[in-house]
């Protein structure tokens, strides 16, 4: 444990006050689940707790319009309806639990700020949110809005690997070249929310620092791996980040009943050693936000090992919550993937 990274976990226990009623698959379920894994791993031993704080609402308007933000309450108010087209319902205090939600991940920048290698909020994570709109279970945009915070003082890389593309996310930062947003996600013009291909890469002084990796149905470790390494890791080491949010939906695991990815806890495992190793290179503090992730033992296991692998904890400690083995992608796959990494490498000038 010579590696130990000075880390802190925010929590709040009304964060599961932030789980949609009846059969909706976004249940606050996950985070409990992951934090109870964490206790009986003892890690709180070597991480310290912060406690979350709802986000002021003039910080929200930093990102959000007012009108937005006064909908959101009118419906938390009454308690019924939808904040979009059907994905997201309002339910009684739904604004209440939101910024609470997103106040973690500030609560997380500060902590950045008062010395904190490594800020953990699993409650957050909420990239499908736009200025004037919910989408896709998010109702604020705390990834955006933290990184609008933070890039007065450093560079920053936001590295997104929920299955989902982090549209709200990428429409609140795309010609801000002070943010480098990379986001692998499973693709398809019928996949939700049908953004993301490869040749979005952003506008006006932004252009170029937006990286889309679509990827194909069934991408596992294998093909997913060679794709983190090939391109993103490539343009994190040209961009040579100071703060790195990682933006860890659970949803890419091949248990997922939402997402067709494949990966497996330990290809989440390779992709977050790739991180941690450019974190030590550039000297890289690091945000980890929760994201989708709809198999919530998957999930939680998922968030569990990372958040030991970011404070540089034991990891016998986790071994038995890994998945038994890597998984390989078809050959059909493997070639999509390829063509795509072969794209992005001309577009985005990484060819060796």
């Amino acid at each position: 444990m010579e590696n130990l990274r000075k880390t802190v976990f925010i929590w709040n226990e009304n964060y599961l006050e932030y789980s949609f009623p009846g059969d909706h698959p976004f249940k606050s379920l996950r985070e409990s689940m992951a934090k109870k894994l964490m206790e009986e791993r003892g890690f709180f031993h070597e991480i310290d707790l912060e406690n979350a704080e709802p986000v002021t609402e003039s910080l929200l308007e930093k990102i959000h319009d007012k009108e937005y933000i006064e909908f959101v309450k009118k419906k938390s108010l009454e308690g019924k309806g939808y904040l979009d087209d059907g994905d997201t319902p309002a339910f009684k205090g739904i604004y209440e639990a939101a910024i609470l939600r997103v106040g973690g991940s500030v609560k997380a920048l500060e902590m950045i700020e008062k010395g904190y290698d490594v800020a953990i909020n699993l409650g957050g994570g909420f990239h499908h949110a736009k200025k004037s709109s919910a989408s896709g279970f998010c109702v604020f945009n705390d990834v955006a809005l933290i990184a609008k915070l933070a890039e007065k003082k450093y560079k920053i890389a936001i590295v997104d690997i929920d299955g989902h593309h982090g549209d709200g996310t990428q429409q609140l930062l795309y010609d801000d070249n002070r943010v480098l947003k990379a986001s692998l996600h499973m693709f398809h013009r019928n996949f939700f929310p049908g953004t993301g291909n490869y040749d979005e890469i952003g506008e006006g002084k932004g252009k170029g620092f937006t990286i889309n990796v679509p990827l194909p149905p069934g991408t596992a470790d294998d093909a997913y791996i060679s794709a983190f390494k090939e391109v993103v890791v490539k343009k994190l080491e040209k961009f040579k980040p100071e703060l790195i949010i990682i933006v860890e939906g659970g949803d890419s695991h091949f248990d997922d009943p939402l997402v067709e990815l494949k990966l497996s806890t330990k290809g989440y495992s390779e992709v977050i050693n790739e991180i941690l190793s450019i974190a030590r290179r550039f000297s890289s503090k690091i945000i980890l936000l929760g994201g989708g992730g709809y198999n919530y033992e998957a999930t939680a296991r998922i968030w569990t090992i990372t958040t030991a692998q970011l404070a540089g904890l034991d990891m016998s400690e986790v071994d038995l919550l890994h998945d038994c083995c890597f998984t390989s992608s078809t050959n059909f796959v493997k070639e999509k993937v390829n063509e795509v990494i072969k794209k992005l490498k001309e577009i985005h000038g990484l060819l060796d």
